[in-house]
C-alpha cells in the first residue's frame, strides 16, 4: 500500500490508518522500514514509481502541458467555464489523464512488438477495445474520462506525482513556472528536444491539444480512430519498452534524480557489479564498504541495525498466525524448531534501546510504535515458556493498538482459555532453511531500485529472489 506516499504532501510520514484494507501489515511495519528506505531513496523509488518508461511518459506529457500553457492556448464557451485559464490544476489534470489514456490506446493497437509490462492501463483497455464498440477519449479532469479507476491517484502522473515534486519540476498544484523549478525545465527541454523520438511526441501532442480545444464543449471528445497515426507511431516507438527509453534517458535522470550518489549510489554500483542475485542484506552490507561518507554510511548502517529485529518481529507473528489455535506450549516448540529461544527478540531489541542514530530517523507514528516494540528488551525472568508468553502478550498488544487505530479487529488474541487464537486467513510458515535467525524480510525499495536499475541500464528484468517479502 506504498501508493499513500502519495499523500506526502499533506502528511510527513506513511499514515496506514488511511487504509482499512484487512490483508496487508498487521504489524505495521511500513510506517518504520518505509522511513530508513526513503532516506536513501529521496522518493525517487517506491512501490509504484519504479519504471523507466513510466518516469519518462510523465516527463513528455508535463512539458507538453508546459508548452502548451506558455504559447497562450485560450479556451472557448462551456470549456472556458470549466477551465478559465490554462494554467490551473484541473486544466493539467485533464491533459494529463487524455495523455495517458493516448498512449495506452496506442501501444495497445500497435502492428509492431511492443512491450506492455508495466503500462497503467493495459488490461482495462484491452478489454474496451475488445468489444470493438470504438473508443471515444474525452477531455475532463473527471471521472468520465477516466480509463482506471481513480486515474488521478493511481495512473502515471499520481504515482510519480510525488517524485517530480521532490525533484523540483512543480508543486502538488502543478505549478512549473517557480523560479526554482526553472533548472529542471531548462535541463527537460534540453533532453527531450535533443531527442528526436520523445520530441517527436511532445510536439504531435500539443498540436492535437491545440485541434481538440477548439472546441467549445464543456467536455470536448475525439474518437481514438480520429487521432493522427503520426501520434500514435510516435508513442509507439518512443515507448516500445523500459528497456529502449532507458537507453534514451539513462543520463538525464541519473542527473535529476541523484540515485547514482550518496547511499543509492552505492547500492546501484553494487547492483550492477553483482554477478549473481545476492539477497538485500549483503547488497547494504557491500553498499556500506563503498563509501567513508559519516552521512551515507549512518543511513545504511540504520537498516542493518534494525532489519534483523523488525523481521523477527514478524516472523513470530507469522508463527502465532500459522495455526486456528495454539498453546504456549505448541508455539514455544515451533519458535524452537526454526532455531529461536527466548533471548532471539529481546536481544536484538537490547541492540537497539540506546541507538539515537535510528530512533532519530522516525517521525512521530513510527517512532511510538518503534519504542513499543523495543519493549520487547524488558522482558522479566522465568521459565522458558512464561518468558515467551511475555514476548507474545507485548507483541500482541502493540498489534492491538495498530488495529484499533484501523478501526479493525486482531488478527491473532489471547482467547479466555489462554490459547493463541488466529481470526484470519492462515499464514504458512517458513522453513529455517528459509529464515535463518536474523535473516531480513522488509525490503526498503531495493527491489523497486533494482527494478529502475534494469530499466535504466537496458537490462532484462531479474526476478527477485526475495519478491515475497515486505
Amino acid at each position: 500500500m506504498d501508493f499513500f506516499l502519495y499523500l506526502k504532501k499533506f502528511f510527513t510520514e506513511y499514515d496506514d490508518s488511511l487504509t482499512h484494507t484487512l490483508n496487508i501489515d498487521p504489524l505495521g511495519m511500513t510506517v518504520i522500514w518505509s522511513a530508513f528506505g526513503q532516506k536513501i531513496f529521496n522518493n525517487r523509488v517506491s512501490s509504484i514509481s519504479n519504471d523507466v518508461r513510466n518516469y519518462t511518459l510523465n516527463l513528455v506529457h508535463h512539458l507538453a502541458i508546459k508548452e502548451l500553457i506558455d504559447s497562450g492556448i485560450t479556451l472557448h464557451g462551456q470549456l472556458a467555464h470549466i477551465y478559465p485559464q490554462a494554467d490551473i490544476l484541473e486544466f493539467k489534470q485533464a491533459c494529463l489523464i487524455h495523455s495517458e489514456n493516448l498512449f495506452v490506446y496506442s501501444v495497445l493497437t500497435s502492428k509492431k512488438p511492443v512491450d506492455t509490462f508495466g503500462i497503467l492501463g493495459a488490461s482495462k483497455g484491452r478489454a474496451k477495445l475488445g468489444k470493438g464498440e470504438g473508443i471515444s477519449l474525452n477531455f475532463s479532469h473527471t471521472k468520465v474520462s477516466h480509463l482506471l479507476v481513480r486515474q488521478l491517484t493511481l495512473g502515471v502522473s499520481g504515482r510519480y506525482k510525488t517524485p517530480f515534486i521532490d525533484m523540483k519540476f512543480f508543486d502538488k498544484d502543478y505549478r512549473y513556472k517557480h523560479p526554482k523549478y526553472v533548472e529542471q525545465w531548462n535541463k527537460t527541454s534540453k533532453f527531450i528536444n535533443s531527442c528526436e523520438e520523445l520530441k517527436k511526441v511532445k510536439d504531435l501532442l500539443i498540436a492535437h491539444f491545440k485541434k481538440l480545444l477548439r472546441s467549445t464543449h464543456k467536455n470536448p471528445a475525439i474518437n481514438f480512430d480520429e487521432v493522427t497515426l503520426e501520434l500514435k507511431a510516435a508513442y509507439q516507438t518512443a515507448f516500445n519498452s523500459a528497456k529502449h527509453v532507458g537507453f534514451m534517458s539513462k543520463d538525464f535522470w541519473l542527473d535529476v534524480s541523484e540515485l547514482n550518489v550518496g547511499a543509492a549510489g552505492c547500492l546501484y554500483e553494487v547492483i550492477q557489479a553483482s554477478d549473481e542475485q545476492v539477497n538485500r542484506q549483503q547488497v547494504f552490507e557491500q553498499a556500506l564498504t563503498l563509501s567513508s561518507t559519516p552521512e551515507v554510511k549512518h543511513k545504511l548502517q540504520n537498516i542493518i541495525d534494525i532489519e534483523p529485529f523488525l523481521a523477527e518481529c514478524d516472523l513470530l507473528f507469522t508463527l502465532l498466525m500459522s495455526q486456528r489455535k495454539q498453546t504456549i506450549q505448541d508455539v514455544f516448540k515451533s519458535y524452537k524448531l526454526l532455531g529461536r529461544d527466548i533471548n532471539t527478540l529481546p536481544v536484538l531489541a537490547g541492540a537497539l534501546v540506546g541507538n539515537l542514530q535510528v530512533q532519530n530517523v522516525l517521525g512521530s507514528t513510527a517512532k511510538v510504535r518503534f519504542e513499543s516494540l523495543l519493549k520487547l528488551s524488558m522482558i522479566a525472568q522465568g521459565d522458558d515458556e512464561d518468558i515467551l508468553k511475555s514476548i507474545i502478550s507485548v507483541l500482541l498488544k502493540y498489534h492491538e493498538s495498530i488495529m484499533s487505530k484501523r478501526g479493525q479487529s486482531v488478527w491473532v488474541e489471547n482467547d479466555a482459555n489462554g490459547n493463541f487464537s488466529c481470526n484470519v486467513k492462515l499464514s504458512k510458515l517458513p522453513s529455517i532453511d528459509k529464515r535463518p535467525t536474523a535473516t531480513w524480510y522488509h525490503r526498503y525499495y531495493l527491489s523497486e531500485f533494482k527494478q529502475l536499475i534494469h530499466g535504466l541500464e537496458g537490462q532484462k528484468e531479474i526476478k527477485d529472489v526475495e519478491a515475497d517479502a515486505a
